[in-house]
């Protein structure tokens, strides 16, 4: 073979090299997608995740199916994505706590975010509530601090998630308030919901979308939200802030995120579906039936907006003294 048949043969190999992983990418997904869910079934992040997971199957053509794998406070599910393969076929619904929250209070956590994932989109955030068990005789804050006090370590509260937004504000409410309780933990909002309702933890900092329907019920009382301002889905319910706790403000977020590595088409395409999803008004409506909004972003702004986070909830376990 002459020498510039050589070379054209050589040049045609590597433009189909090149071309075979983009045309891979632009079939995407040739096979159901597992979207893992660090937390058991019943809780907020499933909730979310179920919500979108139909929806992206819909778009895209093939299953989006959730896998709960629970435990440390989403840790292990967060990690377990972390060392999956980089190809798209494995996402992770994170939260708050996963992502940010919990890297500096619990000890040898075993990613590192910015490092091992490659973020896609913000998905969705919701509001915290201070709820109780009915048997607990307060109507508001200022009552469930009197009669705690009064009660120094008797009362149980939950803590959804080791780690998560929920652990630091129930631990900075105890501070600040100045009160004896005993911290719960559990794996996720919906086993604490359990015991909430059965009366074995008095009290709970939990997401609203894993609590509205008890309260609508009366089975537990809302006292308090952990929002800036009051919540259109309770609107009866005062903020901490005008309760007398203007530090106990924060709402969790969920983010997608894939193993670093993965396809940039990939990421992008994933992106696009996922704005037009929360861009719906069909989207908005059921997650705000749920007590959740609707976000969305670029990969980047869902980057930034992850790394100022770790940043903040850093400064909060630093100043506050907080550890495990």
């Amino acid at each position: 073979m002459s020498f510039p048949k050589v070379i054209t043969a050589l040049m045609v190999s590597i433009m189909m090299a090149i071309a075979q992983p983009a045309c891979a990418n632009d079939s995407y997904p040739t096979k159901p997608v597992k979207l893992v869910v660090p937390f058991p079934p019943g809780g907020t992040t499933d909730i979310v995740a179920r919500i979108l997971a139909q929806k992206l199957g819909e778009a895209l053509g093939k299953s989006f199916v959730v896998e709960n794998k629970a435990g440390a406070g989403g840790l292990v599910g967060a990690d377990y994505v972390a060392k999956s393969e980089a190809d798209g076929y494995t996402l992770l619904l994170g939260n708050s706590g996963a992502l940010a929250t919990a890297l500096k209070l619990v000890p040898s956590v075993p990613y590192d975010v910015m490092r091992d994932f490659t973020p896609i989109s913000m998905i969705s955030d919701v509001t915290i509530v201070l709820a109780v068990h009915p048997s607990v005789p307060a109507k508001n804050v200022a009552e469930l601090v009197a009669y705690a006090k009064s009660q120094p370590g008797k009362l149980n509260i939950a803590i959804p998630s080791i780690g998560s937004m929920h652990h630091l504000l129930t631990e900075m409410f105890k501070m600040s308030a100045g009160i004896s309780a005993v911290s719960v933990p559990y794996k996720g909002s919906a086993p604490a919901v359990v015991d909430l309702m059965a009366g074995q933890v008095q009290m709970d900092f939990d997401n609203l979308p894993a609590l509205a329907t008890y309260v609508d019920s009366g089975k537990v009382r809302a006292l308090a939200v952990a929002s800036a301002e009051r919540s259109a889905f309770l609107p009866n319910i005062p903020s901490m802030k005008e309760a007398g706790f203007p530090d106990i403000v924060a709402s969790p977020w969920f983010a997608m995120v894939a193993p670093t590595g993965t396809p940039r088409p990939i990421i992008q395409k994933l992106n696009r579906e996922i704005v037009k999803i929360m861009r719906s008004d069909d989207m908005k409506k059921r997650l705000h039936d749920q007590g959740a909004n609707a976000r969305w972003s670029t990969p980047e702004e869902c980057g930034m907006f992850i790394r100022t986070e770790i940043d903040r909830w850093a400064e909060v376990v630093r100043k506050a003294n907080l550890k495990m």
